[in-house]
């Protein structure tokens, strides 16, 4: 029974419980031939130029920060509405993988047109980097420079508990227009409160989404975890190691997949979802302009994304929501043995540790022992 409940909360991390009806004779509208575009134009001499896709949910204005920043530094970054989001006319309702990766291309396509002489590159977030990277990859790749993944959505395959997936196509069957919710869920996508709560006051946000729309996002990711090996530009690849939203053992397992011969994994240990907006967004900047101007990463925290295994053996990824791998105690804590992921994690780990004297005291990496909040019964405290 316990081991029920913890795949049944796993199951309703992206999509959250069932709320309220709407729109059930809706049909959405024909989007715009041009798609609502916030552009950060460079001060003095430009030096390059980014397409930003944004998360599920979400819109453009998630590039506020990071724009403004990038702009004063030389880098222009054009983000824009992706269809079925933010000003959008078809506002809700999933477009489909096909369209969105079909959108994608074309912006891209329109900004190398507008400034060939400049270096660009594609960057996503969470869903956005799923869209990115089906854009970026097999023979109708966009012509792009680089591609930066961060919080990547690839949280499809083999590591999607199967009940999740029954249940979420079996609702959408019946009830597409079904709203859901991520209310009195244990999710945590931010450090900084108020980055939560500005979410929670944005009119343009999608907080519930429909049933229908989450299970085209579950297939958008299945495509997205697919073409890793298909990847064959450049890869920056930023992932936080407290993500509650796409687990951050989801990500890890991925990047070895990436086949591009230069890819860079940063792993933040105490990092959540919305990696780029948080408390800490400073350091994940300065990490992607270094990037940008191929140098290393300050932070430190920066390794391929091809880590070989301390044990020396090959392992499937594991399954979110599965019993896992066995545990071994040492010094006191619980720790998984041994593997790829556990070794990424225990190194950041330590990095970070050297350079804060506070976190030294702890033997227990933290992106390795799960701490749970007090109160499950609702996400509201955070």
């Amino acid at each position: 029974m316990r081991r029920l409940r913890r795949v049944l909360i796993a199951a309703l991390l992206l999509a959250g419980a069932a709320g309220p009806l709407a729109g059930c004779s809706a049909v959405p509208s024909e989007p715009a031939a041009e798609p609502p575009t916030r552009a950060f134009e460079p001060t003095g001499v430009p030096r390059g130029r980014i397409v930003a896709l944004h998360g599920f949910g979400d819109h453009k204005g998630a590039f506020e920060g990071l724009g403004r920043w990038l702009a004063e530094r030389g880098f222009g970054l054009v983000a824009y509405d992706q269809r079925g989001f933010g000003e959008q006319r078809d506002r809700m309702f999933w477009p489909g993988t096909e369209a969105l990766v079909a959108q994608a291309r074309q912006v891209v396509e329109a900004e190398r047109a507008r400034h060939p002489d400049l270096p660009l590159w594609l960057l996503g977030d969470s869903m956005g980097a799923a869209v990115a990277l089906l854009a970026a990859s097999g023979p109708e790749a966009v012509p792009v420079d680089g591609l930066i993944l961060v919080a990547p959505a690839v949280w499809g395959g083999e590591t999607m508990p199967r009940f999740y997936r029954a249940t979420m196509r079996a609702l959408a069957t019946l009830f597409p227009w079904l709203r859901v919710s991520g209310r009195g869920l244990p999710v945590r996508p931010a450090e900084d409160l108020e980055v939560v709560r500005a979410l929670a006051r944005d009119p343009l946000h999608l907080g519930e989404p429909r049933a229908d729309a989450v299970v085209g996002l579950l297939e958008l990711m299945d495509a997205a975890r697919a073409a890793g090996p298909l990847v064959r530009v450049p890869t920056l690849l930023l992932v936080p190691g407290r993500d509650d939203i796409v687990p951050t053992a989801v990500q890890l397992s991925f990047a070895p997949t990436i086949a591009a011969a230069e890819c860079r994994l940063v792993l933040y240990p105490t990092g959540r979802h919305l990696l780029l907006r948080d408390r800490d967004r400073l350091l994940a900047w300065h990490d992607l302009l270094a990037w940008l101007e191929r140098r290393t990463p300050p932070s430190g925290l920066a390794r391929p994304c091809r880590a070989p295994d301390p044990s020396g053996r090959r392992r499937r990824p594991h399954r979110v929501g599965s019993r896992g791998p066995r545990r071994s105690v040492r010094r006191g804590c619980v720790l998984p043995q041994p593997s790829a992921i556990s070794a990424i994690v225990a190194t950041s780990q330590s990095s970070a540790s050297a350079r804060s004297p506070t976190s030294a005291t702890n033997s227990c990496p933290r992106a390795t022992t799960r701490q749970r909040p007090s109160d499950h019964r609702s996400a509201e405290r955070w």
